[in-house]
């Protein structure tokens, strides 16, 4: 099974994202959270999903898009997902 390594940005980025929305609907913060993390997990285990892209910071990656968030990924040499 694939595992999901975030990268500091995007761990960053979520836990910023999950402090807003929990200062009114903590519960909602929760299921946006697991959202994204099962979004990566099934990206994970299915890299060739998503739009191929060309990323001045990441290289050659992939975008999914998830609700109203994009999720970039790239995948390592021992088959791993990594979301940025």
């Amino acid at each position: 099974m694939p595992k999901v390594h975030y990268s500091v940005l995007a761990a960053r980025d979520l836990a910023e994202n999950a402090e807003y929305i929990a200062r009114d609907r903590p519960d909602a913060a929760y299921q946006w959270i697991d959202a994204i993390e099962s979004t990566c997990v099934m990206l994970a285990a299915n890299p060739e999903l998503g739009e191929l892209r060309e990323s001045p910071r990441l290289g050659h990656c992939r975008s999914f898009t998830s609700g109203k968030y994009v999720i970039f990924l790239t995948v390592t040499d021992f088959g791993e997902g990594k979301c940025s």
